[in-house]
């Protein structure tokens, strides 16, 4: 087809136009009456359909001698891509998906040629640029071409529904390139955006860790965290990350007063209040390996004590999590009720637990 093209660039325009719009017309045939033997020529057709098409316009818009420009084959160039430019994300998802990676980046790539063009500039309300770009975005950081995967990520960001998506994108690029202090910083204000925007995202949170958890002098959590609670103090997200970090750190009590903090200041979150169950749950255990130990006489009331608060956590979750969309509260709420004796309630949850 290129080769076609080279050739005739050499002639007048408007023939030029003519000689594209035939040959797309041929094969505009093919894809109508899908006479190609395999679904990879089916959908290279496509793609050639549409960029004849589109050079076919190109020529058409050019003015003749006389410097007047009139269009003869628009209708029948907009027809032909109106028609097969959507096939052309199925193109890209089936090429790239069968061992031909590049071809699916181009057609992707020429989906939003296509969008971009004089041609389509009044049939964009179902237009999935951002899409098309967010396919190419993800490819790209496959190959690890980082420049393209970050560029085609701000285009699919447009979009709404998968600009979060794009922006991990984004993250990924920045991680796997990180070599300066700076670049370290771009990527950790990156990466706790996200994770404000989302706090209960295990993916945003486990990026934090493994960040934090590195050794490197020039940054450290505790001060990040801190910095956080003083810039966003009515936020609940650094209290939350607060009480992530201390969770796994095994400080049930300091987990468990960072958590209620973030739960005041937004008792909607459900993780959040099972976690503080979860942790009280644990606190109580090991209250009770610690006083058996020390020979403490209060340990049986502090261990009650402790499983009792949890429980009421717990129980909060179950009325706002009945069918465990979020958080699966059952084993954690049977096993206080089983400490707690309570026999009665333990048996209804018993046929629940996921074992």
């Amino acid at each position: 087809m290129m080769a076609f093209a080279a050739s005739a660039q050499s002639g007048n325009p408007k023939k030029n136009a003519e000689k594209m719009s035939q040959r797309a017309q041929g094969i505009y045939y093919e894809v109508e009456n899908e006479s190609a033997a395999d679904s990879v020529r089916y959908f290279r057709n496509v793609m050639d359909c549409v960029e004849y098409s589109l050079e076919s316009d190109n020529y058409d818009r050019m003015p003749d001698g006389a410097g007047v420009t009139k269009l003869r084959h628009e209708s029948d160039n907009f027809k032909r891509v109106a028609k097969l430019r959507p096939l052309l994300i199925d193109a890209g998802l089936y090429l790239a998906g069968h061992h031909y990676r590049q071809d699916g980046i181009n057609a992707w790539k020429l989906y939003i040629k296509a969008s971009e063009s004089p041609l389509m500039k009044a049939d964009n309300k179902n237009d999935e640029t951002a899409l098309a770009a967010f396919y190419i975005a993800q490819t790209s950081l496959l190959e690890r071409n980082y420049k393209a995967a970050d560029r085609y990520a701000d285009i699919a960001m447009r979009d709404d529904d998968i600009a979060q998506d794009a922006a991990e994108i984004k993250a990924r690029c920045m991680h796997d390139q990180m070599v300066t202090h700076e670049d370290s910083a771009k990527y950790l204000s990156v990466v706790a955006e996200l994770y404000r925007s989302d706090p209960s995202n295990s993916t945003y949170f486990a990026w934090l860790m493994q960040f934090y958890g590195r050794e490197n002098r020039s940054f450290n959590l505790e001060n990040f965290i801190d910095d956080q609670l003083q810039r966003f103090p009515k936020s609940p997200i650094p209290w939350i990350l607060k009480g992530e970090t201390a969770m796994h750190a095994k400080r049930w009590n300091e987990a468990v007063d960072a958590y209620k903090h973030a739960d005041e200041l937004d008792p909607k979150q459900v993780p959040v209040i099972y976690n503080i169950g979860v942790c009280l749950m644990d606190w109580a255990l090991e209250t009770g390996r610690q006083g058996t130990k020390d020979h403490d006489p209060d340990t049986k009331e502090k261990v009650a004590n402790l499983n009792a608060q949890a429980r009421n956590y717990l129980e909060r979750v179950q009325v706002m999590d009945p069918h465990r969309d979020k958080v699966d509260w059952v084993t954690p709420l049977y096993r206080i009720y089983v400490m707690l004796g309570d026999e009665i309630k333990a048996e209804e949850l018993k046929p629940l637990v996921r074992r």
